[in-house]
């Protein structure tokens, strides 16, 4: 793991989302998935929807065939009682032809 990985990884972790979410916009490098998904899962952990939005929306842009990118997004959602936006989740999803991979979960 490279040093500015592991900075946002701690950063994101310790609950300083939105100091992360800055972090990857001055990394030298274009952020991948794996930093991404590293927010993304700070997010729901410390439930920052509006940076969980943000998050999988450069998820989507990298990897639109990935289901488990909507489901945790679905899950944060789920997590604050939007059951319109996990619907608007889903839809998404269909409309992408994305299905879900079994095993994850997708509340509502």
């Amino acid at each position: 793991m490279q040093n500015s990985d592991l900075l946002l990884h701690t950063t994101a972790r310790g609950g300083r989302v939105k100091e992360a979410h800055d972090l990857i916009h001055t990394m030298p490098m274009n952020p991948n998935a794996t930093i991404w998904g590293a927010l993304l899962s700070a997010c729901r952990t410390h439930d920052n929807m509006e940076l969980a939005e943000s998050a999988v929306n450069e998820l989507i842009d990298l990897e639109p065939w990935n289901s488990g990118n909507y489901v945790m997004l679905s899950n944060v959602y789920a997590k604050r009682g939007k059951w319109d936006e996990v619907e608007k989740v889903r839809a998404l999803m269909m409309e992408n032809r994305i299905n879900k991979a079994p095993g994850q979960s997708m509340v509502g």
